[in-house]
């Protein structure tokens, strides 16, 4: 394959936009410190599963803005949505009437709770979960799997994270910590007479699955010590089902939040509960203390809510979902076979589901290293993947992108095979490793 070299563009990009916003981008996670020197440093625009950079360079996309465009870059019948509801106008100085239509289509189709409130990120939604819980219960401390990478931008997750700078320490006291998959570790937690947990917030699933039926005995336990149980299906929901993960694994929390792949891209965020907690955010019940949930100008602004109903239609009438599954076990069985013809199984390892998984980069003596997953994102960058190691397939990725994919990968293994056999990126990787986002020093 022809490898993409030039990106004097973005280049000149770089050097501009740290000086205009700190860190370079709007998200830690799309950063220069994320991707190896030899990558584009901006999107100029996208089509299904094709964006192009600045230098006119083509790359499909793997992991589609992070997973949230959950379709295609562009599809048609979400912009055409989008576009009505912006002629339309946009935000009044009462609620939209389309608020209520959302709410009742977002509530019928992923099946949880009875009442929704939507919102433009998923930090929003999470850190209102929090305070919900702390108001029910009349307990303060919030309980989170230590596994789950991120919840929230807001003090009470970060204060747990290396990047503490600016937090007070007392924040940090706030929160406890248990283990995915360890039902020991939140009985612990819980049995602690002074425990103080308002409610327990985890991913439904991340790449390992909950074993010995997991979710359920956390649900068991969250409900003997009156603990209220949050999902955070940011990641998960609208991947392993229109219900997400809770309706794959048929688990009932008390209240779940919503994000990535739920408009296409578009900002749309959603928290969803019971109504006896969800309610204590509203203004209906005279006499009662006001809880201050969210209050957000532009929390429900007609063109995200439009984009939402519109990637729903567009999943029942598709039957999107069942077809990621396929698409993403066909080309995961076809990576597994190029990883095992170059002898790599004990350095490249695929995990989690064929809706969403991800490639384990490991070194020659099978560690986890930043410098080998660089390479790898190297290489398939060069030849027009634009790869992080996270694969998310759509229903964009058909066919002649699968096969590119895995020519791709097939020329990607064999350079990380000789830097194995060499025992060294040294001499292959250009410039700096990626780097962890939650790290102590720059």
């Amino acid at each position: 394959m022809d490898k993409i070299s030039n990106y004097e563009k973005s280049k000149s990009y770089s050097t501009r936009v740290h000086e205009l916003i700190p860190g370079g981008a709007h998200t830690y996670s799309k950063g220069d410190d994320q991707f190896p020197q030899m990558a584009p440093a901006a999107i100029a625009r996208g089509h299904g599963a094709h964006v192009w950079d600045l230098d006119g360079n083509e790359f499909i996309d793997c992991s589609m803005g992070l997973t949230s465009v959950c379709i295609g870059h562009g599809y048609e019948s979400v912009a055409r949505a989008v576009c009505d509801a912006a002629f339309q106008g946009t935000n009044f100085q009462r609620p939209a009437a389309l608020e209520l239509e959302a709410a009742e289509l977002f509530l019928d189709t992923v099946r949880s709770g009875d009442m929704v409130k939507f919102a433009k990120n998923g930090s929003t939604v999470t850190t209102a979960a929090v305070k919900l819980a702390r108001a029910f219960t009349g307990r303060q401390r919030v309980a989170l799997a230590r596994e789950h990478n991120f919840f929230s931008y807001d003090d009470w997750f970060i204060a747990t994270t290396p990047c503490d700078r600016g937090i007070p320490g007392r924040v940090r006291e706030m929160t406890a910590l248990f283990s995915y998959n360890n039902i020991e570790s939140v009985e612990a937690l819980l049995a602690e007479p002074d425990h103080d947990i308002a409610c327990l917030i985890l991913e439904p699933v991340k790449f390992d699955p909950p074993v010995d039926n997991f979710l359920h005995k956390v649900g068991e336990v969250c409900r003997k010590h009156d603990v209220l149980l949050i999902l955070d299906e940011m990641i998960t929901g609208f991947k392993w089902s229109l219900q997400g993960a809770q309706g794959y694994f048929d688990v009932h929390p008390d209240m779940s939040t919503w994000g990535k792949g739920m408009a296409n891209g578009f900002s749309a965020c959603a928290l969803t509960g019971r109504s006896e907690i969800m309610e204590l955010g509203g203004i209906r019940r005279a006499g009662d203390d006001k809880l201050f949930l969210i209050s957000s100008t532009h929390g429900a602004e007609s063109t995200g809510l439009a984009a939402m109903m519109a990637t729903i239609t567009a999943f029942n009438e598709h039957d999107m979902i069942a077809s990621n599954w396929a698409r993403g076990g066909q080309l995961r069985s076809r990576l597994e076979q190029i990883v095992t013809m170059h002898g790599l199984e004990q350095n490249l390892q695929l995990l989690g589901y064929n809706c969403l998984f991800l490639l384990a980069c490991l070194d020659h003596s099978g560690r986890a290293d930043d410098y080998f997953r660089t390479l790898m994102m190297q290489e398939m960058i060069a030849r027009g993947i634009l790869f992080q190691g996270m694969i998310y397939t759509t229903w964009s990725h058909q066919q002649p992108e699968m096969d590119r994919f895995c020519e791709a990968f097939d020329e990607a293994c064999a350079v990380y095979r000789r830097a194995i056999d060499s025992e060294t990126t040294e001499g292959f990787l250009i410039g700096a490793p990626a780097k962890p986002v939650f790290r102590k020093k720059i």
